[in-house]
């Protein structure tokens, strides 16, 4: 399975491509062991903010599919952290982006892929697929054969 930590926590944090230690929230983290921690306790409320607005730079409402309105804003507004479940589903939407930058070669093309319906994902769209862990798989299926040469 892909799994390049780095690039996952550069699309939580808003960095390009991170290859060094980086904060989240109060933590660093610098490996998958220090992202599980951090997902367990709950990313920082900013993250669904950075990781939205790098997908679909113009479409911010999409982050209400991840945390919805009350609850985001509350927690905007106080800085408190999202739930366990929430910053599990904000990281699995960051890791199938972050493959999909690799396979595709640009931020651009990545975009257009998760927002555009396909076929093998019953015409539902990469990023709708991504917020249930078997949904990843499948899109991270299809993103394999594509970077690995087979048909998808």
């Amino acid at each position: 399975m892909w799994n390049d930590i780095e690039k996952i926590i550069g699309v939580l944090v808003g960095e390009q491509d991170k290859r060094t230690k980086v904060k989240l929230g109060s933590k660093v983290v610098s490996s998958a062991r220090d992202l599980e921690l951090v997902v367990q306790e709950g990313l920082p409320s900013e993250s669904v903010e950075v990781t939205i607005k790098r997908i679909f730079p113009h479409e911010p409402a999409f982050r209400y599919q991840i945390v919805p309105r009350a609850t985001l804003t509350r927690r905007l507004k106080k800085g408190e952290r999202l739930s366990p479940q929430e910053s599990e589903k904000l990281q699995r939407v960051a890791r199938v982006f972050a493959m999909a930058i690799d396979v595709w070669g640009s931020e651009e093309s990545a975009r257009e892929f998760m927002a555009k319906p396909h076929p093998m994902l019953d015409d539902r769209t990469p990023f709708e697929a991504s917020l249930s862990e078997i949904g990843a798989r499948e899109v991270e299926s299809i993103l394999g054969r594509l970077l690995f040469g087979s048909a998808a």
